[in-house]
């Protein structure tokens, strides 16, 4: 990781809701409103849009930890802003504060713990453990 990334650092990124972010699309008996999962991936990867420009060659962010608190419906169609703010930084630990507002009141809040892997590690063990489980399955 390049050292400029600093607590104190944020980021706003502004989504528009589809119908593919919808929780109906996960359930049916779901209701046509931003799902839970959706929201948690436009954090993430607001978070990861921060971390990027400041990742050296081979480095990847991944989330470990994320504690969010869903307040509030988003109609499908409406916009969502996620503000992302930097807060605590450990070594290759990065901790976010997020937020999430849609057009009319704050829909979350919550954290965001990244870490900074090893891309050719990260993808050395995901093969490891693809071939363990191939062998594992292979008496069925």
């Amino acid at each position: 990781m390049k050292n400029k990334l600093q607590e104190g650092m944020f980021v706003e990124k502004r989504i528009q809701t589809t119908q593919e972010m919808a929780a109906s699309r996960f359930h049916e008996s779901s209701p046509r409103v931003l799902s839970t999962p959706s929201l948690i991936t436009f954090v993430q990867t607001t978070c990861a849009d921060l971390m990027a420009p400041f990742l050296e060659k081979g480095e990847m962010a991944v989330s470990t930890r994320i504690e969010m608190n869903h307040l509030a419906s988003t109609p499908i169609g409406m916009t969502v802003t996620i503000k992302a703010e930097i807060i605590k930084i450990e070594d290759k630990r990065i901790y976010f504060k997020v937020e999430a507002f849609d057009e009319v009141e704050k829909i979350a809040s919550g954290y965001n713990d990244m870490y900074i892997i090893d891309e050719e590690r990260f993808e050395r063990g995901i093969k490891r453990k693809l071939t363990g489980v191939k062998k594992n399955h292979s008496g069925y």
